[in-house]
């Protein structure tokens, strides 16, 4: 597992270097927003999304899947390091951001940055977890190709209308508004635990999906 995780790292040099121009470009650009914890967020999930995009671009166009399968590795092990991977490219995205906002800081170039935090690391993985989540058992059933096509669908479905279907939910389910109303009620602690138990358990049922998809595939 731990070669395929370095293969990924070394066949993605480019774009990791690329993800620091990209990211000191949404820096500038949202720097007038007045949410600046979202756009921390958004940075960590753009980076992080566009690392794993790249990797299964690269797979299938190297026709990795065929290389691995035919040596002695099992499903598990191949889709088991493309979720850890999500680690590496949140550590990685975290490291890129933290020295980026530290230069421009230091340079007194944007005046609201907002510098990491644990909360904001959480909320940043549990986001990540959920693009992630439902993106990668598109790409182990259809391949890169195909999975983009239907992955967009989604993705902007769920873009523009989760506000309305979260507040409609919220309102008119009694369990969810009571949840919503124990978490309110909970310190930081608490919250950053419950979030990031929940980030782990979306990328858990998404491996578990994973794995149940790629193991009926032939190659």
């Amino acid at each position: 597992m731990l070669s395929l995780m370095i293969k990924d790292i070394y066949l993605l040099k480019r774009t990791m270097a690329f993800s620091v121009l990209y990211l000191v470009f949404m820096l500038f650009v949202f720097s007038s927003l007045d949410n600046a914890a979202g756009v921390f967020t958004f940075c960590m999930v753009a980076i992080i999304h566009m690392l794993m995009v790249s990797s299964c671009a690269l797979d299938e166009k190297n026709k990795s899947d065929v290389i691995l399968n035919s040596l002695p590795l099992s499903r598990q092990v191949i889709v088991g390091a493309r979720y850890l991977m999500v680690i590496i490219y949140m550590l990685f995205a975290v490291a890129v951001y933290g020295l980026g906002t530290w230069v421009i800081g230091m340079l007194n170039m944007i005046p609201d940055l907002y510098y990491i935090t644990l909360d904001g690391l959480i909320g940043a993985f549990l986001a990540s977890s959920v693009i992630t989540g439902i993106y990668l058992p598109f790409y182990f059933r259809l391949g890169y190709i195909k999975s983009r096509i239907y992955y967009f669908i989604l993705f902007f479905g769920l873009f523009f209308g989760i506000n309305l279907l979260v507040s409609k939910v919220i309102t008119e389910n009694t369990v969810l508004s009571r949840m919503g109303s124990f978490l309110a009620e909970q310190n930081d602690t608490v919250v950053g635990i419950i979030t990031a138990g929940a980030a782990i358990a979306i990328l858990a049922i998404s491996y578990g999906i994973s794995l149940r998809i790629y193991k009926k595939r032939e190659f």
